[in-house]
């Protein structure tokens, strides 16, 4: 590497590379709230049952280590565009709203560090509306 190709990376890529990151760095601070692209930004509701309806293409396993498994016959990984096959057996696609749910699932149910147990009136789900 020549000395002024090594300058101009460190005097106007580095810089340039590292303000594009400050974003993710910041939305990553911890006590930020996530609202959540399905059940009505509910954390308890996502962290234990994931989405609902056209949106459940996963489900969770384990919150706490946010851990999820795709719901059978869909994609077995977030993927909401394109062909999903794996040998001769293809899945349906996730919606654009499962993607970026099973995201905010791993990056944000295992901040609770441990499950802890419904205590309200009726169902999570339906409480205090159905969502």
């Amino acid at each position: 590497m020549t000395r002024s190709f090594r300058t101009l990376v460190l005097q106007r890529l580095l810089p340039l590379l590292l303000l594009c990151m400050q974003p993710a760095a910041w939305a990553d601070e911890p006590g930020a709230h996530t609202v959540f692209a399905c059940r009505h930004d509910d954390p308890f509701v996502v962290c234990t049952q994931g989405c609902k309806g056209k949106d459940y293409n996963w489900t969770p396993l384990s919150p706490t280590s946010g851990t999820w498994i795709a719901v059978a016959g869909y994609c077995p990984w977030p993927q909401s565009k394109g062909a999903c096959c794996v040998g001769n057996v293809c899945f349906q696609l996730w919606t654009n709203t499962a993607v970026r749910a099973v995201a905010q699932y791993m990056a944000v149910c295992p901040r609770a560090h441990e499950e802890g147990n419904w205590e309200g009136s009726g169902r999570p789900e339906s409480t205090p509306y159905d969502h």
